[in-house]
C-alpha cells in the first residue's frame, strides 16, 4: 500500500511542486507589530486568538523553516505523515475484518484494501501539505489504531494522547472526540470510572494548548471565522464537501458525476456495516467518525480539505463492505465494485496533474510558468507587483539585483522611485486578501500611477479553469476562466 500511495502521489505531481498561499502562512506565519518570529511570540499569538488554529503545526513549519528546511523535505516529513496513518487504518480494517470470524482474510481482500488505500484521491491530493491536516490526519489514525488494537487497559488510555494532540493541531476536533465519547458512553457502555478520570485527565494535558486557543477564538473570533468558513449555505457545503473527500478537490465540479458510483457505493457500505443487534460493535466507531462530516456541511463549511483525515476512514469502511463478497463468494461483484470505486482516483490522480478542473484554484497556480516569462521577458530594472503570494515568494529565493519584488504594497522599499525601472510586471491573481476592497483599491491606484506614462508590451494568461461559468452561476461569486495574469509595462 505504502509503495502504492507514493508512486500515486509522484504521478499526480505532489511533493516537488511549488508551494500555495496559505503553505506559505504555515512556513512564514504574519504576525502583527509587537511580535517576533520567535516561537514564543508564535505561541503566545496563536493562543490567545490571533488566529483560528492552535500553535502546533504553525511552530512545527515555522522552526523548521528557520533552520533552513527545505520545502519539499517539508512535503515528504508530510507524505511519510500520510503514508503511516494509511497504513494504521489499513491495519484497523484487516483486524475488524478477521474478527468477524467469517473466515481468513485472504489475498483478494488485502488486494482490495491496497488499492482503496493506496489510490485514495484525498490522500494523494494532499497527503504532501505544508499544513495541519497530515499531521491531523496522522494523530486520528494513531487514536484509532491504539483504541482498536492495543488489547491491553494501558494501550487504549494511551489512545488519550493523540486525541488530546489532535485538538492543539486543529479546533475541527471535536468531530473526533464526540463521535468517539457517543461509542464509548451509549453504544459500548464502557464507563469506569477510575479509567475515565485516567484517560480525560491525559486527554486534557495534551489538549491544552488547542483549549486554551478554543477559548480565544469563541471569545474573540467566533463571528468572523463563522462568517469566513461556513458563510455560502447548506447545499454548496454538502456539494463541495461531499465531492471534495471523493474526489480529492481534484474532480471539478464540471465532472462531479464521475464520484456517483463510489458516493452510492460508500452509502451502501455506511448501511450494511451497522449491526442494530451489537451496539458495541467497533464498526460503528468508523461510521460515527464519518458522520462527523454531515453537521459541518450541513452548516455550510465547504472547505472538504479539513476533511483529509477522513479519507482513510472512507477507505476503511468501504474495504470492510467490499471484504463481505469475498467472504460469501462473489468476487467477481466484488472486483466489480472495487473498480467503480477506483475509477474516481485514477481521474483524481489525473486532474491533479493538470489543474484545471480543481475546486480549489490557489492549488492551481501555475508559479513556475509565470516566473519563467518573467525571466524570458525583463530587461534593466524589474519591478514585479503582484496579489499572489507565492510569485514574489519563489522570486525573492534567488534574488537579483537589478530586481524588486512586492506583494500587494507591503516592500515600500520598490516604490522609492518607480521611475527608474526599465520593466514592470503586474500579476494578478485571486486570493485571501484579494477579497479586501481597500487593498484591493491601492493596488490598483498604485498601478495606474506607476504605469501611467508606459505601454503594455506584452502579456500572459495562465492557468485555465474549465468550471469557471459553472462555479460562477452556482456561488455567484465572478470566477474568471484564467487563474492569473501578467502585464508588462516598459
Amino acid at each position: 500500500m505504502a509503495v502504492l500511495y507514493i508512486v500515486a502521489s509522484a504521478a499526480a505531481g505532489r511533493v516537488w511542486r511549488l508551494p500555495f498561499d496559505d503553505e506559505l502562512l504555515a512556513m512564514v506565519p504574519p504576525l502583527p507589530a509587537g511580535f517576533s518570529d520567535s516561537a514564543w511570540d508564535l505561541a503566545r499569538f496563536y493562543l490567545n486568538g490571533g488566529n483560528i488554529h492552535p500553535p502546533l503545526t504553525v511552530l512545527y513549519f515555522s522552526i523548521l523553516h528557520s533552520f533552513g528546511v527545505s520545502e519539499w523535505v517539508m512535503r515528504l516529513g508530510s507524505l511519510a505523515m500520510m503514508t503511516l496513518a494509511l497504513a494504521l487504518w489499513q491495519l484497523v480494517a484487516l483486524t475488524l475484518i478477521g474478527e468477524r470470524g467469517e473466515a481468513p482474510v485472504g489475498a483478494t481482500p488485502r488486494l482490495v484494501a491496497v488499492l482503496l488505500f493506496g489510490l485514495s484521491p484525498a490522500a494523494v491530493g494532499l497527503g504532501d501539505a505544508i499544513r495541519w491536516y497530515p499531521q491531523f490526519a496522522l494523530l486520528v489514525a494513531l487514536f484509532a489504531a491504539l483504541y482498536f488494537l492495543s488489547g491491553t487497559r494501558v494501550g487504549r488510555i494511551a489512545s488519550a494522547v493523540p486525541l488530546g494532540l489532535a485538538i492543539s493541531i486543529n479546533l475541527i476536533a471535536p468531530l473526533v472526540i464526540l463521535p468517539f465519547a457517543i461509542y464509548r458512553y451509549l453504544l459500548e457502555r464502557a464507563w469506569r470510572a477510575s479509567f475515565e478520570m485516567a484517560y480525560w485527565a491525559i486527554f486534557a494535558l495534551f489538549a491544552a494548548p488547542g483549549l486554551y486557543t478554543a477559548i480565544s477564538v469563541l471569545r474573540y473570533k467566533l463571528v468572523a471565522v463563522w462568517a469566513s468558513k461556513c458563510a455560502r449555505g447548506p447545499l454548496v457545503g454538502i456539494a463541495s464537501d461531499v465531492i471534495g473527500v471523493f474526489g480529492g478537490s481534484a474532480i471539478g465540479i464540471g465532472e462531479a458525476w464521475v464520484v456517483i458510483p463510489v458516493i452510492a457505493i460508500a452509502a451502501a457500505a455506511v448501511v450494511t456495516q451497522i449491526d442494530w443487534r451489537a451496539p458495541a460493535c467497533r464498526n460503528h466507531l468508523l461510521l460515527l467518525m464519518l458522520g462527523g462530516m454531515v453537521p459541518a456541511a450541513v452548516a455550510g463549511c465547504d472547505e472538504s480539505r479539513m476533511f483529509l483525515y477522513m479519507a482513510p476512514i472512507l477507505a476503511a469502511v468501504l474495504t470492510l463492505f467490499l471484504a463481505r463478497y469475498a467472504v460469501s463468494g462473489a468476487t467477481g461483484r466484488m472486483l466489480l465494485l472495487t473498480a467503480c470505486t477506483v475509477f474516481p482516483s485514477l481521474v483524481a490522480i489525473g486532474e491533479l496533474r493538470a489543474g484545471i478542473h480543481s475546486t480549489e484554484r490557489n492549488w492551481t497556480v501555475p508559479t513556475a510558468d509565470v516566473i519563467d516569462f518573467i525571466d524570458r521577458n525583463e530587461s534593466g530594472d524589474t519591478l514585479v507587483m503582484s496579489t499572489d503570494a507565492v510569485i514574489p515568494w519563489e522570486l525573492e529565493k534567488r534574488p537579483e539585483p537589478h530586481r524588486c519584488t512586492s506583494y500587494f504594497l507591503y516592500n515600500q522599499a520598490c516604490f522609492a522611485d518607480p521611475q527608474h525601472y526599465r520593466s514592470i510586471f503586474i500579476v494578478r491573481a485571486y486570493g485571501d486578501r484579494s477579497q479586501s476592497v481597500r487593498l484591493m483599491q491601492r493596488f490598483v491606484a498604485r498601478v495606474a500611477e506607476i504605469t501611467r506614462s508606459r505601454d503594455r508590451v506584452a502579456g500572459v494568461r495562465a492557468g485555465h479553469d474549465t468550471d469557471s461559468r459553472l462555479k460562477t452561476k452556482l456561488t455567484g461569486v465572478p470566477h474568471d476562466q484564467f487563474i492569473l495574469t501578467v502585464d508588462l509595462y516598459r
